[in-house]
């Protein structure tokens, strides 16, 4: 036979005992109200914790994507900005060359035009954002051209040189037919400016860079200074100022500048082609964005049906939490007041 002791004591400490639990619960209850989401998932959802996981894994994948594609689109548009101003000094250039007889009193001001055109030209190749070299290709840390003097330059005067025999400053410059000037243009010139120009000019890579812009769909959003654009436009600059053009006869002068206009030309459209590529990269990217964001509102209801909970009941809740700790702290006080003294 065992005998239970009953003593106020006991009844006063019995509603204490359970008051921290009715409060952890209250701040539990509170704080689902205000995130509208269990407290403990893991312990709400069970073995569906993981579905749960997994959905919030892939919506953090598409916000990663998202931001990655607005330092994409940064670079794209610093690229296409970049384009532009390359564009628009050659453009200007080729414009003043057309239809302009150019006697040996002008050969110093289009010079000076062709070497500010390539000194743009190469200052605007090697432009960084965000300390990677926009026409880098993969090779976004190294500077994609070299200065044109000595490197490039060196090579262009010993090829001169090799083809004709003497130096740009040489008289026998003046002898030198539009036949001859166009089978150094069309041979030894060219190849400084295709086989030969990573040798000379560039540093850049022939790769550009790929992006993921969705969780399916990978594309190239950079530009390299191995285009042919540049090459072209490098060329024509150069064979303006750098032939020898002071001593040519009017007749070769006046060919060299034709077969300027149409390098420019060339190089024009093709700068355009690679504007229009990075256009419909960018097209591409936006399309990704919206696609994506409509994929995170579908995640964000389906996260929602799993780890939401009913507000109204988590409101009843909170109340009867209330209304339990209300009545233990009224029941400890009155427990508290109990006295035998109070009945002798």
């Amino acid at each position: 036979m065992k005998t239970t002791f009953i003593s106020s004591a006991t009844l006063w400490n019995s509603p204490r005992s359970t008051l921290d639990k009715l409060q952890s619960e209250l701040v539990k209850a509170n704080k689902e109200v205000v995130t509208g989401r269990h407290m403990d998932v893991g312990l709400a959802l069970g073995r569906k914790t993981g579905k749960s996981l997994s959905l919030r894994q892939e919506r953090l994948t598409l916000d990663t994507l998202t931001d990655s594609n607005a330092t994409t689109t940064l670079r794209l548009k610093s690229t296409s900005a970049a384009l532009d101003q390359v564009r628009s000094v050659a453009d200007s250039f080729k414009n003043s060359l057309i239809g302009m007889y150019v006697g040996s009193q002008d050969v110093p001001l289009v010079s000076s035009q062709a070497k500010a055109g390539l000194d743009k030209l190469i200052s605007t190749m090697n432009e960084n954002v965000g300390s990677q070299y926009l026409f880098g290709g993969v090779n976004s840390k190294t500077q994609p051209l070299n200065a044109y003097d000595p490197g490039p330059k060196e090579a262009v005067n010993e090829a001169f040189v090799a083809f004709f025999n003497f130096s740009q400053t040489d008289a026998d410059v003046a002898d030198i037919t539009p036949d001859l000037m166009k089978q150094f243009i069309d041979g030894p010139l060219s190849d400084l400016f295709k086989d030969q120009w990573k040798d000379t000019w560039s540093n850049a890579s022939d790769q550009n860079i790929q992006s993921l812009i969705s969780p399916t769909e990978r594309v190239k959003t950079s530009a390299s200074a191995d285009d042919k654009a540049f090459r072209q436009l490098a060329m024509a600059y150069v064979m303006t100022f750098d032939l020898g053009i002071s001593g040519l006869s009017d007749d070769t002068r006046n060919y060299l500048l034709n077969r300027v206009v149409g390098t420019l030309g060339e190089g024009i459209s093709s700068v355009t082609e690679v504007q229009a590529d990075l256009g419909t990269v960018q097209q591409k990217i936006d399309q990704a964005n919206e696609r994506m964001s409509l994929q995170k509102s579908f995640l964000d209801e389906r996260i929602t049906n799993y780890e939401a909970v009913d507000p109204a009941e988590a409101k009843v809740r909170i109340d009867q939490l209330s209304t339990q700790i209300q009545t233990s702290y009224s029941l400890t006080a009155q427990l508290n007041q109990l006295s035998l003294i109070n009945f002798l």
